[in-house]
């Protein structure tokens, strides 16, 4: 029984042989094609020396040196003027090699330069994978393509698909077009980028950064994300994600967007934005509105709404308006602005307000200079409210009124059309007098934000009333 056991055992090892000894036998091996003289010296080296004219093949690929040695593992270690032929298009040159039948690759150093087509890789080191034809490189890289470079710490590329990897300070140049990157996927042949770390590009006069993304070069499109952020002869477009299409002249942004048009004067801010042929939608949503800040000369004007349309010198809000400029505020339902004219409307149930006064009105029309008020006109049910004291609130009232202001103080009020006025001046301590007013057409003239004088055209009615 035990005989019989042993003998179980010691077939079961051979059999087990067998199958690795078989395993190993499938592998490719490298063939010695040709040499000058092959010799073996026990008391020099452990290895087979070939000399002169050497030549290995393996696989569909044929390696070219001067000497080489052969070891028993079937490891070869090649010197001097090493060359590889891959059909179709591939060929590799260096001065030193190891090649490795187990791992199916050669590993070259010195004077490295990978051919394939017209491209070429020239770096100090090169790991070539004969099976997959894939070329993998660690140290600083030099990738040229026709007129375009790329320049790398590592990457990996296929000369069976034409795609390269590359990583570590990635400097991409064609022409005036130019790419830096920390990690950059290229194909070559559709002109296709796909992004996996902080990049910025220059293509065409477009500024692009992100984290990630993918472009075509072709068509030049595509998706960034990370920060991102596209600037062009329309101006700047930044959100956490965008979509540009230059071909559609279309840009879209998610998330914190950010949009600027070319002078840099008008910023605008917002949830989401799509650019169209030169016109840009901005919408807010339900916790930060859409805000548009335009800065001239120092002065700041901004302008928030639930979303803000751009259509080359108009800018239109809609919804929840609300505008701020120094001491000057104002609201209503709908905004429309002619940036060229400096033309701005304020409608639905629309305020404007200054430090002391607060102008109403069916509508509101704005002229507006360095960012401040110059012209201010109210159309329909105007009233204009102000403060003689904390107590004391005056009115003037008409159908339509115009105020103008000088530095952005008011300097006088013309009302035409029912004018009312109640305004209130005060002599003393001890004595305030009313002044009421009616008249067609009134006009106010202003110093120093205080009424200066009141003068009532077409059949004025008026009284003054001495209050305690």
């Amino acid at each position: 029984m035990r005989k019989k056991l042993r003998d179980i055992i010691v077939l079961f090892g051979l059999l087990s042989f067998s199958v690795c000894a078989l395993a190993q036998t499938e592998k490719e091996q490298v063939q010695i094609l040709g040499a000058g003289t092959i010799e073996r010296d026990p008391l020099i080296s452990e290895a087979n020396r070939l000399l002169g004219n050497v030549k290995l093949g393996f696989g569909d690929a044929f390696l070219y040196c001067d000497s080489a040695y052969r070891f028993d593992d079937g490891k070869f270690e090649v010197f001097s003027n090493v060359k590889v032929v891959n059909e179709p298009s591939t060929t590799l040159f260096a001065e030193y090699a190891i090649l490795n039948p187990e791992s199916q690759t050669i590993t070259v150093r010195e004077n490295v330069e990978f051919l394939h087509e017209d491209m070429s890789i020239k770096c100090p080191v090169l790991v070539y994978d004969i099976e997959n034809k894939l070329v993998n490189y660690y140290q600083r890289a030099l990738f040229v393509d026709g007129e375009k470079t790329l320049k790398s710490n590592t990457g990996t590329y296929s000369s069976e698909s034409g795609r390269l990897y590359a990583g570590g300070n990635v400097i991409i140049e064609e022409g005036v077009d130019f790419i830096a990157s920390d990690s950059i996927a290229i194909d070559k042949e559709d002109k296709y980028l796909s992004i996996f770390k902080r990049t910025h590009m220059d293509i065409g006069g477009s500024l692009i950064n992100c984290s990630r993304g993918e472009f075509n070069g072709d068509t030049e499109s595509g998706w960034f994300a990370g920060s991102a952020s596209i600037y062009d002869n329309q101006g700047y477009l930044a959100g956490d994600s965008i979509v540009v299409s230059k071909e559609d002249d279309e840009g879209s942004a998610w998330g914190n967007v950010v949009v600027r048009d070319s002078t840099r004067t008008l910023t605008v801010t917002g949830s989401f934005a799509n650019r169209t042929n030169d016109i840009e939608i901005i919408h807010g949503d339900s916790i930060t509105p859409a805000i548009a800040t335009n800065i001239e000369e120092g002065d700041t004007l901004i302008l928030g709404a639930d979303r803000l349309r751009k259509s080359e010198d108009w800018l239109f809000a809609v919804g929840e308006v609300e505008f701020k400029q120094g001491a000057f505020s104002g609201d209503g339902d709908s905004l429309s602005w002619d940036l060229n004219a400096d033309e701005v409307w304020l409608l639905g149930e629309p305020a404007v307000r200054s430090e002391e006064e607060e102008l109403t009105g069916d509508s509101v029309k704005m002229m507006i200079l360095n960012n401040k008020p110059s012209i201010l006109s109210l159309i329909g049910n105007a009233m204009v409210l102000s403060y003689t004291n904390d107590t004391l609130q005056n009115q003037m009232m008409g159908k339509t009124l115009d105020a103008k202001f000088t530095g952005g103080d008011i300097d006088h009020v013309d009302i035409k059309g029912n004018g009312n006025i109640l305004y209130y001046t005060v002599d003393d301590a001890n004595s305030v007098s009313l002044n009421k007013a009616t008249c067609s057409h009134i006009k106010m003239h202003f110093r120093n934000r205080e009424v200066e004088s009141i003068i009532l055209l077409n059949s004025p009615e008026g009284s003054v009333e001495k209050l305690n």
